[in-house]
């Protein structure tokens, strides 16, 4: 008897509880949001052209047909660049679905600042300066090969930290498989046994960055691997670590806020300058 009476009163409790979760659910209502305007952009002088993305955001809870696109970009939105002197206007492609100039080219060291405004009286603002810290040369350490398979090669190299501090790196390989019968290159990223893709100089001032990649098939003959090294601003390190930093599939992960700094909107207008070394791995013992 004691038993059946626990057992009820459990029961009534649990009823009890999912009733209070049902009835606190309907009483919280969720705010309506505006979508906002999503901007990106990535300038350097390496670049002959300068392209703008404009987009809005999703608001919670929209709904939307299953194939189509949830963010096509504003068309009819004025996009303009200024050096603070001059200010250059962008055009829309709907060829690329941006907005583009060929009339501005971006100097190292310069700041610049972003503005886009539409029609629904919505803006958004930015500024980035363009890294004019000299791009570091890399240092061939080593080139390993498989002792089973012998075709197959790891590279070991390092950058050197360039002078001052505050400065911010990517660092990235692929190669181009280029097999018969193919019209075009298969581009494939190459990953990092050793070193991380974005770096900064906080922890390693003057320092020396050590990169290993993963075992590579140097391939055909026309076969290259290249390895990009980038120096950027701010902005373009913390918005990609965060980006890198947030794991949709992992439940254990904490929440990432990404970087964004558009003001009125999200997104980043950023700046960088790069610079790609071509090594044929086929020439190494």
């Amino acid at each position: 008897m004691k038993n059946k009476l626990i057992f009820w009163i459990i029961a009534l409790l649990t009823v009890s509880f999912i009733s209070a979760c049902d009835s606190m659910e309907s009483e919280v209502d969720v705010p309506a949001t505006d979508p906002k305007l999503v901007v990106y952009s990535y300038i350097s002088p390496d670049q002959d052209s300068v392209k703008v993305w404009v987009t809005q955001s999703v608001p919670l809870y929209t709904t939307h047909p299953y194939f189509s696109d949830q963010y096509p970009p504003i068309t009819d939105a004025t996009v303009t660049i200024s050096d603070g002197t001059q200010t250059f206007p962008l055009q829309f492609s709907a060829a690329i679905g941006q907005y583009f100039t060929t009339d501005f080219q971006p100097q190292s060291g310069a700041t610049y600042s972003l503005e886009v405004i539409t029609p629904r009286n919505q803006k958004a603002t930015a500024q980035c300066t363009v890294p004019n810290t000299a791009i570091p040369v890399i240092e061939f350490i080593s080139i390993e090969q498989d002792p089973t398979e012998t075709q197959l090669r790891a590279l070991t190299f390092g950058i050197q930290d360039a002078a001052g501090n505050g400065n911010y790196y990517r660092v990235s390989a692929a190669i181009y498989y280029h097999y018969e019968g193919m019209s075009e290159a298969y581009f494939n990223k190459i990953y990092f046994d050793k070193g991380e893709e974005f770096i900064s100089d906080i922890n390693n001032n003057g320092g020396v960055f050590i990169y290993k990649t993963g075992w590579i098939y140097p391939g055909a003959p026309t076969d290259k691997l290249e390895i990009s090294i980038f120096i950027t601003d701010e902005n373009y390190f913390n918005y990609h670590r965060s980006i890198n930093t947030y794991q949709d599939e992992n439940p254990f992960s904490e929440p990432t806020p990404v970087y964004s700094n558009i003001n009125g909107g999200l997104g980043v207008f950023a700046a960088y300058r790069n610079s790609i070394t071509e090594i044929d791995l086929r020439y190494y013992p």
